[in-house]
């Protein structure tokens, strides 16, 4: 009878754990889903023209702005 309880009281506790993975998962999914779609609205306001926030361009070539030579 021992032996059935603690098997029992182990699947309780592994479905909690599974539950509050699941949760963590969750969260983690919708803070990344969130940053790129904050990123991909910024890439459309700059693209239509209508440049808002960081104006910093990390992929941007070092002196193609304004150089003729």
């Amino acid at each position: 009878m021992n032996a059935i309880r603690i098997r029992k009281e182990n699947q309780v506790y592994s479905a909690e754990d599974k539950r509050a993975l699941a949760m963590l998962t969750t969260k983690r999914r919708q803070k990344r889903e969130h940053k790129v779609m904050a990123d991909l609205q910024r890439l459309v306001q700059r693209h239509i023209g209508q440049d808002v926030g960081p104006t910093h361009d990390p992929f941007a070539v070092k002196g193609a702005e304004g150089t003729d030579t």
